[in-house]
């Protein structure tokens, strides 16, 4: 009887057994309530985005606001850091889709409860969605000043919520890392999965929509810029400037977020949007229209070309080498960590024990 309690092998313990049975976590604490009433922060949600995608298409397709869509409008106020038309159609496009998953997803028993939604992006996406609204209908009037402010305000809310989602993740894989070490299981973890991980489905509903609306954003802002540039016709010189120190800016943060190692890093649909509008703009100016070609000799044109088109190809670069650089090394740490409890485990009598 002793033997099958301890056998040889000092300090073994039967893997069937807790191994700290005492300090187990409760994997259910944290679990999203199921119950029927929800918060005014998934009401808002809900009411923003139906909000801003009225709008939108009303000013941004139908042109209710100023008799103009928002293609027309670009093309009329055409600069330096202006995408091509299709580009903008994709994107829109991508973004309401997806934050159309959100604003359903939230309302759900699973997720209107979820740190991500609660704690993560709160009633900032209802500012949002205000601030998105605001600028349909200001540039549609072309109030290019309000709308300006009003872009601003959508950017920096929009990096908030990247923000606070980022903190939720970070607190939620270290929860969950301290569960694990507890005894929890990896099917558990899945189950609960308040840090919606890539490739979960709760990622593309939570997290992946703020990350490509804020990624698109980020380049649309300067952008903003020089079409108040364009309107006021101020020199060229400054549209130049704006459109030259903005690109390299937004290469550089993208940067950081792809090489930064940060629980919850790296960060690839902020800069895949990023590296999208840059391959757009470059691409436009391939054949500049002819209020670019008014206002900006050759090698303005060209310098913006060649510079937009190396951002959007080195990002587009790294994202591909980081991704599949931490998937080797994922799965080495798996096959590692599987042969180090492979050597770790005895077997007696049909029974496996694993050494304390």
């Amino acid at each position: 009887m002793t033997d099958l309690i301890h056998p040889p092998g000092k300090g073994a313990v039967p893997l069937s057994e807790p191994l700290a049975e005492s300090a187990a976590a409760d994997p259910t604490a944290d679990k999203p309530s199921s119950g029927p009433r929800l918060g005014i922060n998934n009401a808002l949600n809900l009411l923003g985005y139906l909000l801003a995608l009225s709008t939108s298409y009303l000013g941004g397709v139908a042109g209710w606001f100023g008799g103009k869509s928002n293609l027309e409008l670009s093309s009329q106020y055409q600069t330096l850091l202006t995408p091509a038309a299709s580009y903008f159609g994709y994107i829109w496009a991508a973004i309401f889709l997806f934050e159309g998953f959100f604003a359903v997803a939230q309302l759900l028993p699973k997720f209107k409860r979820q740190p991500l939604v609660q704690r993560g992006i709160g009633q900032v996406y209802f500012l949002a969605c205000c601030a998105q609204s605001a600028w349909s209908i200001l540039f549609g009037y072309e109030l290019f000043v309000s709308a300006l402010c009003a872009m601003v305000a959508l950017l920096v809310a929009l990096l908030a919520i990247l923000k606070r989602q980022w903190h939720v993740v970070a607190a939620e894989e270290k929860k969950a890392n301290t569960c694990m070490s507890l005894g929890e299981t990896e099917g558990e973890e899945r189950k609960l999965d308040t840090a919606a991980k890539f490739p979960r489905p709760a990622y593309w509903v939570l997290r992946f929509p703020f990350g490509l609306h804020g990624g698109w954003i980020a380049p649309a802002t300067p952008l903003m810029l020089c079409v108040l540039l364009v309107a006021k016709e101020v020199d060229p010189k400054y549209e130049m400037w704006t459109a030259v120190i903005s690109l390299p800016l937004l290469f550089g943060c993208c940067m950081g977020l792809l090489l930064r190692e940060d629980a919850g890093a790296p960060a690839y649909v902020f800069p895949g949007a990023v590296a999208y509008a840059c391959v757009g703009i470059c691409w436009e100016l391939q054949g500049p229209s002819n209020v670019v070609l008014a206002r900006h000799d050759e090698a303005s044109i060209n310098l913006m070309k060649n510079l937009s088109g190396f951002c959007g190809a080195c990002l587009l670069v790294v994202m591909a080498s980081r991704c599949v650089a931490l998937f080797l090394r994922d799965q080495c740490l798996k096959r590692r960590k599987s042969r180090e409890e492979e050597e770790d485990t005895t077997v007696v009598d049909g029974v496996e024990y694993v050494q304390a």
